[in-house]
């Protein structure tokens, strides 16, 4: 009674969290629905099991600053990756609040990237300084399989790094070049894109200095059928009237611009595709060219008017 000492209770820590009776396949299945890279962490955190099953199962890495952690260091705890999105320079760049020279070179981790990873398909780099022949290591080491490549606000190489993309990753279904600054060499990219790409479903080059031919644009609607965004640089509304008819499933434009400042009648031929919800980037729009979107207002789910000539009366 008062005399006898309690038995110790022994929980042990396999017991506690499940580990010991849990089969290694289930446990594979419920980190399967954890896709909150924190769950992810605390997760992995509980015993060498489960970080192991985390670092075999996680399909999708972050990287806040590319110099957090050693490139070679990343692909062997993850050695599955699906998706790799890498930032470089901080967010004061924009402002030309960091020189220069900072860095941010994206060559170690496409060298890395070329070798270990036979599951990579999305790559997103942001802020990065990224060269042609970094782009070209990527395309042959990846390019049978990548759908993703994302260049986020980057710099340093040019539009025949992008022929090399547009003919080797016939599988690509994303290209993001928004906000780069890229040498332009020509525009034979866009044509070799709509030769070599039937399954494009969003390409966004807006806000760069790139300058296309709308014939070529034609082309990739007639290809791509599976388009439904395009975010583009500036390009006159009137050329795109070709592009708009052949686009059946576009959902998203950004970047036509009316150049003839008060032509209303040279933009009133020009159609949207049926399915467009949203729209943005009209350049130079003013109160003459607004009756070009009035019809398809019902349809729109959301109008960018930043970088057009209303004022605030005419919002």
């Amino acid at each position: 009674m008062g005399g006898e000492v309690p038995e110790p209770r022994r929980l042990s820590r396999a017991l506690s969290f499940g580990c010991g009776g849990v089969p290694e396949e289930a446990l594979h299945l419920v980190f399967g629905y954890m896709d909150d890279p924190r769950d992810r962490e605390a997760a992995s955190l509980v015993c060498r099991l489960w970080h192991r099953i985390d670092a075999l199962s996680r399909k999708h890495v972050t990287v806040g600053f590319c110099y957090a952690v050693e490139p070679a260091r990343l692909l062997a705890r993850f050695p599955r990756l699906e998706s790799l999105a890498l930032k470089g320079r901080p967010r004061a760049a924009m402002y030309g609040l960091i020189p220069e020279d900072f860095g941010a070179y994206a060559a170690p981790w496409v060298a890395e990237l070329a070798a270990p990873l036979d599951c990579l398909k999305a790559l997103h780099l942001r802020r990065m300084t990224v060269t042609d022949e970094d782009i070209a290591v990527l395309v042959r080491a990846r390019g049978h399989m990548l759908q993703v490549l994302k260049l986020d606000k980057c710099s340093g190489f040019s539009t025949d790094a992008l022929c090399l993309v547009a003919r080797s990753c016939r599988s690509l279904r994303t290209l993001f070049l928004e906000e780069c600054i890229i040498e332009d060499e020509g525009s034979e990219w866009l044509h070799e894109l709509a030769v070599n790409n039937s399954v494009l479903v969003t390409l966004n080059f807006y806000m760069t200095e790139l300058k296309v031919e709308p014939a070529d644009l034609e082309l990739l609607a007639k290809n791509c059928k599976s388009l439904i965004s395009l975010k583009m640089g500036d390009c006159d509304l009137s050329d795109l009237i070709g592009f708009f008819q052949t686009s059946k499933a576009l959902q998203e434009f950004a970047g036509g611009a009316f150049f003839e400042v008060g032509e209303y009648t040279k933009y009133e031929k020009v159609i949207f595709p049926p399915r467009l919800c949203f729209l943005g980037g009209l350049t130079f729009m003013g109160k003459n060219e607004m009756p070009v979107i009035f019809p398809y207002s019902t349809m729109l789910k959301k109008l960018d008017l930043q970088f057009t000539f209303l004022t605030t009366e005419d919002h």
